[in-house]
């Protein structure tokens, strides 16, 4: 297998993962630029998560300064005084831990001692944190205010007091994110370095630092010099340690004139901490964050309450890493590779990966308190996803060009003519190639339907109507009956179908028309259909068609009374002319033959080939015995006449008779069967005759052949038993009258104590082709008894086993030997063949071949009954016989008829010519024995010798 050049196998590899390179692109590309857009994003996915806590039992107390405190104690900003009262009032209730979310930024030139009052107060409370916060070096405001840093590179402005290096300091810094909005506070800032807690944290610290009330130390107060001169340098302002906050509920809030009015109003603080700061509306302590109620503000000092109870109860947010980010990205685009196969699970799986970063968003925040910013991570995968599927759609779209194309190309190529039509008005959309052939027009489209396709009338208003039944079932019409298109070449014959054709919205939109042409179709099943009944060389009707109609002539007799005649045929001696002339010759000689009988009958006769050389002929209203006695004669008269063939065959002329048996209707019965059976009887009874004739059926023959087949039957039987037993006639030396030879001659042993010769039984097994197997079994007995005599010690001589002409013609007989030789092993030349003249001359090429392999084993050959037959002496020179056996009707009258003696004398003259010795059968007395051993004859076998002996009496002779 071919591999790729790496160049190409990039490029494809790039294809196949495109979409993931897309996804990790796009994923870098929004970690490097951190656009507003998907800092929004999170930022709204953020809110959507956001969890809600109430607030712990350790919660921190505000003393808020509201709008009623304003009220009681006058506008803001109040002396520091005030401050310092309620840091003593809540230390006397057992705060835990102050912490003022308020900024001192400006000494207080209103009550120059309050900043003294609030420094003493602050160190012998000891848990007090003040605030601190980004702010412009050049502000000359003296507003007093708490703030939150809109930015971290300004200098730090805290109190020009004194205690601001010795009271704990916590910064109010809080991240403002890219929506204008407050979320998140850091653990640790300051100015140039993160030396600041957070407010929250540095209250935590302070209540971690002094586990039981401290004694104050006061601290001298600084100069108002030192307390307003700013920070000699500058620095940025750092961060880190950033904390996200859930929504928390419950926190308690007290009013500032309250707490300082009513020490029993302070109750809630004892052991817990307080957060003191603005809520009133109008000073800017407000902060826009989604931690708020809807659509309202949240003071700063909640802000910072909540960061506090959120600390300590360890419930605050961290985010995640930008590199757990960026994962979260790679992961969700990766997991695009589990793409399923099948289009309605790919619909759940993109919805599922879409929600993928924000689910893992959300666990991760409800249960490790940990947010990982999901917009990445989803705008990543949603161009993925994109770069996948426009992928997907460019090769579905390809698929689709190809699928068309690929449709067009089947539409055109097939042999069915498809046409659609509209729905409307039945117009051609589309027609194929072979429709457009059909039709004889090179465009169909925009034609009527029934201008457009040549169907004949009556055809064309049955496909009209099968379309609108279609359109209106919206299901597929089957025409039942086939269609007529008129063609140059003559009428076509159509199958049609009809179908509904949709759009791609549903709607129905025509119809599809299909026709296939089934011309050829039904012209080759009625070519099978004559094949089926009719006989293929002849044409003929065959046997089964023959049964029809005989059935049908049976049942016209026996309805209206009338007379038909069965007549069976058989060509006489039509076997010679296949085996001597070929079966092409024969095949001629029937197909002439079927023309005469087809010349002879009449229309409502029937003419069947029944098989072979046998034909059928059934004639109806045949006018009784009369009738069928004429039909008869006329058809044995025109079978008799010569057959004279074409130039393909050299005008061969040919002899031709036949054979006819004749049953009536409904004289010799009405059942099928039955009356064929009668007339193949009758027809073997005719072929018995000297010569061709016919004959009627009559209970003679029946018995006859009753007799005949119960004869075969009882013949077959005896050869599976073996009951044939076989005698021997000897042959003897006219010279010395010494034994030279045998012929063994076959008895049936019909009852021990009847046997029958020859003449009894040989004719119905030369009919019924028993005589092979007969013959195979006189061969073999007649050896194994030749063995026998050996092994006894005999003087044995040859012994003459007669060869019929059936065993001649299947040349079995050379097996036959070769086995009983073998198994045997008797000298060949003790065993041989007679072959009678006729026989030697049915087919003398055939029978030359066969006695030459017989000769090739060593077996002896005579040429039995000589002078009987036609011999021709150019034949007789290439018969490899050793004997010549003049035949009885020639010795029997050879002392008084000077022609027998002739033909006699001239055929021992003729014999030892060739070297052939004679033996002169049938020799009975004297006088035939003394002419013969005048003329020199060989050998002498007759009665006057010795008659036929069984096996014990020429047993006795050969010792």
């Amino acid at each position: 297998m071919a591999v790729p050049p790496p160049r190409r196998l990039a490029v494809r590899w790039l294809r196949r993962v495109g979409w993931w390179l897309a996804g990790v692109a796009t994923a870098a590309l929004l970690a490097w630029l951190h656009p507003p857009g998907v800092q929004r994003l999170d930022l709204l996915a953020y809110d959507l998560m956001l969890p809600t806590r109430p607030a712990s039992a350790e919660a921190p107390v505000v003393v808020a300064i509201d709008d009623a405190s304003l009220a009681a104690l006058g506008r803001w900003p109040w002396p520091r005084g005030v401050h310092a009262a309620l840091i003593d009032r809540l230390g006397e209730a057992g705060a835990a831990g102050i912490g003022l979310a308020v900024l001192f930024a400006e000494p207080d030139t209103q009550q120059p001692a309050g900043d003294a009052a609030l420094t003493e107060a602050s160190l012998r409370q000891g848990r007090v944190v003040l605030a601190a916060a980004p702010a412009s070096r050049n502000a000359g405001s003296t507003a007093q205010s708490d703030g939150v840093a809109a930015g971290a590179a300004n200098p730090v402005d805290l109190a020009g007091l004194q205690v601001a290096q010795q009271v704990p300091r916590g910064h109010v810094d809080a991240e403002i994110d890219v929506d204008g909005e407050t979320r998140s506070f850091f653990l640790r800032a300051g100015p140039g370095r993160d030396g600041l807690p957070a407010l929250a944290q540095a209250v935590l610290e302070a209540m971690s630092a002094y586990p039981s009330q401290p004694t104050p130390t006061p601290s001298p107060s600084p100069s108002p010099a030192a307390a307003s001169q700013p920070d000699p340098s500058p620095r940025s302002w750092v961060r880190r340690n950033e904390i996200l906050l859930p929504r928390t509920t419950g926190i308690t809030v007290l009013s500032f004139a309250d707490a300082l009015r009513s020490p029993a109003a302070l109750a809630p603080v004892a052991g817990r901490a307080v957060f003191v700061g603005v809520t009133a509306s109008g000073l800017g302590a407000e902060l826009n964050t989604p931690l708020a109620p809807a659509h309202t503000l949240l003071p700063a000092v909640l802000f910072h309450a909540q960061a506090f109870d959120v600390l300590q109860s360890h419930a605050g947010i961290q985010r995640a890493d930008a590199s757990l980010v960026f994962a979260l990205a790679l992961l969700a685009v990766s997991a695009l590779a589990l793409w399923p196969p099948h289009q309605g699970r790919r619909v759940l799986l993109a919805g599922v990966l879409l929600c993928l970063p924000v689910a893992i968003s959300a666990l991760l925040l409800a249960t490790a308190q940990l947010w990982l910013p999901p917009a990445m991570a989803t705008l990543a995968l949603a161009v993925a996803m994109g770069c996948w599927l426009a992928r997907r759609l460019r090769r579905l779209n390809r698929q689709l060009v190809r699928s068309r194309q690929h449709a067009q190309a089947t539409l055109q190529a097939i042999d069915d003519a498809v046409i659609t039509v509209d729905a409307h008005d039945q117009r051609i959309r589309f027609a194929n190639a072979t429709a457009a052939r059909q039709s004889g027009a090179l465009n169909l489209a925009g034609r009527p339907l029934a201008a457009g396709y040549p169907l004949d009338g009556d055809s064309m208003q049955r496909l009209c109507d099968a379309v609108a039944a279609c359109l209106a079932r919206q299901a597929r019409v089957h025409l039942t009956e086939l269609l007529q298109l008129r063609t140059p070449n003559g009428p076509r014959a159509l199958r049609a179908t009809a179908s509904p054709l949709h759009s791609p919205e549903g709607r129905l939109d025509g119809a599809v028309l299909v026709f296939t042409d089934v011309t050829e179709a039904l012209a080759a099943a009625r070519e099978l259909d004559r094949a089926a009944s009719h006989d293929p060389l002849t044409g003929l009707p065959n046997r089964t068609l023959l049964h029809e109609r005989l059935a049908l002539t049976l049942s016209r007799v026996q309805r209206r009374g009338s007379e038909a005649a069965i007549l069976f045929l058989d060509l006489d001696r039509f076997k010679h002319i296949n085996d001597s002339l070929g079966h092409r010759t024969g095949d001629e000689v029937l197909k002439v033959l079927s023309q005469r009988l087809r010349d002879l009958c009449r229309d409502t006769d029937t003419v069947a080939r029944w098989g072979g050389d046998e034909f059928v002929l059934v004639l109806e209203d045949i006018g009784g015995h009369e009738g069928a006695t004429a039909a008869a004669a006329k058809v044995v008269e025109a079978l008799a006449q010569d057959i004279q063939l074409g130039a393909a065959f050299n005008h061969m002329r040919l002899p031709s008779a036949a054979s006819v048996g004749v049953v009536l209707v409904p004289q010799d019965g009405i059942d099928m069967e039955d009356l064929l059976s009668k007339a193949d009887m009758a027809m073997y009874r005719a072929k018995a005759q000297p010569r061709a004739s016919f004959q009627f059926w009559s209970n003679a023959i029946n018995t006859r052949m009753h007799d005949r087949l119960a004869l075969e039957m009882e013949l077959r039987q005896t050869l599976r038993e073996q009951r044939f037993v076989m005698h021997y006639q000897p042959q003897f030396a006219f010279q010395d009258r010494r034994l030279v030879g045998m012929e063994a001659l076959m008895r049936w042993q019909r009852t021990p104590a009847q046997l029958v010769p020859p003449a009894g039984f040989i004719a119905v097994a030369e009919e019924s082709d028993l005589i092979v197997d007969m013959g195979a079994w006189a061969v073999l007995d007649t050896a194994r008894q030749i063995a026998t005599w050996l092994r006894a010690g005999r003087q044995v001589v040859p012994v003459a086993v007669n060869l019929s002409a059936r065993q001649c013609l299947n040349r079995d007989i050379v097996q036959v030997l070769r086995a009983a030789l073998a198994e045997t092993g008797i000298p060949p030349r003790l065993l041989r063949l007679e072959i009678t003249e006729s026989t030697a001359m049915s087919d003398a090429d055939q029978v030359i071949g066969l006695l030459r392999e017989v000769r090739a084993l060593g077996v002896g050959l005579s040429l039995d009954d000589f002078g009987t037959g036609y011999s021709s002496l150019a034949y007789l020179k290439r018969f490899p016989i050793d004997e010549l056996k003049i035949d009885r009707s020639f010795v029997r009258d050879i002392a008084r008829d000077r022609h027998d003696a002739a033909i006699v004398r001239a055929t021992i003259v003729l014999a030892h010519g060739m070297g052939l010795k004679v033996v002169a059968e049938g020799v009975e007395n004297e006088a035939q024995s003394d002419f013969l051993n005048a003329e020199a004859c060989d050998t002498a076998q007759g009665f006057l010798f010795s008659r036929p002996l069984p096996l014990d009496g020429v047993t006795r002779l050969l010792s």
